[in-house]
């Protein structure tokens, strides 16, 4: 997994995708725009869950001894967004 998470190729090719699928055909736009919407906000609600019910996540996002659930949302949530500026879609 960690292999993945550091292999930004994948990344990569997702966003050139995106940027042809939008040059070919402007309208998916919004279509895409939704999906990416969809698509953080299944990952808010699982973080949420997994936070909630884990307490070794606390090593990875906690403060002490809690978990920082506010701020693991918004790491979320401002990476999401940097990624859709880089494709072309406002979120």
């Amino acid at each position: 997994m960690l292999d993945v998470l550091h292999d930004s190729g994948y990344a990569e090719f997702a966003a050139a995708e995106i940027r042809t699928a939008i040059a070919a055909d402007p309208r998916v736009t919004g279509r895409l725009s939704m999906w990416a919407r969809r698509l953080v906000g299944e990952a808010l609600s699982q973080a949420g869950r997994v936070a909630a019910e884990r307490a070794a996540l606390t090593a990875l996002v906690g403060r002490g001894d809690r978990v920082d659930v506010p701020g693991l949302f918004g790491r979320l949530t401002t990476a999401h967004t940097a990624r859709m500026a880089v494709v072309g879609l406002n979120n």
